[in-house]
């Protein structure tokens, strides 16, 4: 069906139901038209900015009539300009249904026999959803008078300066505001994408509630002994414990880390905890961002997986092994499998380091691991993933429509 709509234009719409980011979705002549802001049973006036052969996007320029008794006022004043959050027009309460039907619309797009509904469960929410976020990747740029960290409006490379973040622990936005100045008063320069002038591109945060600990890495565009210098007294403020820095001069890397990132003072670990078990943490670890519901939702793996105690398990994805360690109590075997090696070192220790003796990590890609456990004999009864926004790779999931396992445990960021 061609699109008949056109930039600039106007329109009135019912919005009908939610989108996977949290937008609003409407139909014109059976188009979806997505609204950034529109919640569900709202009238609005919109208007056309993308249009594509099977969808179109829109801004919301009014409500027309009454608006949702979901909406509220945002408690953040950079809500809609600094890409950060999108659901803070929402009331907590529907957001969390908001966040359940996203997941059932899901299925019901892709599973195309009647759905069992009370196989999806409400979604389990926090007490207080602020402050939660454990750690920070923000850059940095110059304002003309100190060092300003920020995060990036949304479908843009515009700075939105951020001073105060209600996401991020109190922690973090201290430690954040202390390197700054800090690094403005020793004249760090920050790295100018305009002229691909300057030295520092982003600081790294990650705060340790268990052990009350601030780890920082500096990401730099080029290696400069002046800036290693001053950075190394950084572990004179209070709260920072450890000292890292990285160098990335890819301007189209997503990524915030450079190929290596080097110890430079204090800590070479912070210590965290999810439950009992302990987890050494280096820079690069992947570690969840919201303790609290990390182990809420951990549980739910133990909760659902109803171990009997003879299964064997791989923990796909595994990262620092969090998974596998908090499942090992339950089950006979762990094998945990992961493509970093820092992140396998790093949750062999943490095996270690919690005496639990029946858990492996490996190093590498999860399917050549599956065929060398299969030709040894070894074969898993559970698998646990947890995999990057791509999903499982094709190959895998081509490999277990050939060799299924008993229970499948899928874990997903979106």
């Amino acid at each position: 069906m061609a699109n008949s709509l056109y930039k600039n234009q106007e329109l009135l719409l019912t919005i009908k139901r939610i989108g996977i980011n949290g937008e609003g979705i409407g139909y014109y002549k059976r188009m979806a038209i997505f609204v950034d802001g529109a919640l569900p049973g709202e009238d609005v006036v919109v208007s056309i900015t993308e249009t594509h052969d099977q969808y179109s996007k829109a801004k919301l320029i009014r409500i027309k009539g009454k608006p949702s008794i979901h909406r509220v006022e945002p408690k953040c004043k950079y809500f809609g300009k600094c890409g950060g959050c999108n659901l803070q027009h929402v009331n907590y309460d529907y957001q969390l249904e908001m966040k359940k039907q996203i997941v059932v619309e899901s299925f019901e797009k892709y599973y195309h026999k009647e759905l069992n509904s009370k196989l999806f469960k409400d979604t389990i929410g926090m007490e207080n959803p602020w402050h939660y976020r454990n750690k920070a990747k923000l850059p940095v740029r110059y304002d003309g008078h100190q060092l300003v960290t920020g995060l990036y409006e949304e479908n843009s490379n515009r700075l939105v300066y951020v001073e105060d973040c209600l996401i991020e622990k109190r922690e973090i936005r201290h430690a954040v505001k202390m390197i700054c100045e800090f690094l403005t008063k020793h004249q760090v320069i920050a790295y100018n994408p305009k002229d691909k002038e300057g030295v520092l591109r982003h600081i790294i945060v990650r705060h340790s509630t268990f052990s009350d600990k601030i780890q920082v890495t500096l990401v730099l565009f080029k290696e400069d002994q002046r800036t290693l210098n001053i950075a190394k007294d950084l572990i004179k403020i209070d709260g920072i414990a450890s000292v890292y820095y990285s160098v990335n001069d890819d301007l189209d890397s997503l990524e915030n880390f450079g190929k290596k990132t080097l110890h430079l003072t204090g800590d070479v670990v912070i210590e965290e905890k999810i439950g009992n078990l302990k987890f050494n943490l280096l820079p690069t670890s992947f570690f969840q961002l919201n303790l609290e519901q990390t182990e809420k939702m951990y549980n739910q793996v133990k909760n659902i997986g109803r171990f009997k105690g003879y299964e064997k398990v791989i923990d796909g994805y595994c990262g620092v092994g969090t998974i596998g360690l908090w499942v090992s109590d339950k089950v006979v075997e762990v094998r945990g499998i992961d493509n970093n090696l820092e992140a396998i070192k790093n949750a062999n220790d943490n095996a270690q380091n919690n005496k639990i003796e029946n858990a492996k990590f490996f190093n590498g890609n999860l399917l050549p691991h599956f065929h060398n456990f299969e030709k040894h004999g070894w074969t898993p009864d559970v698998l646990i993933v947890d995999p990057p926004r791509t999903g499982l790779d094709i190959k895998l999931i081509n490999y277990l429509q050939e060799h299924p396992v008993s229970k499948l445990l899928y874990i997903s960021c979106n």
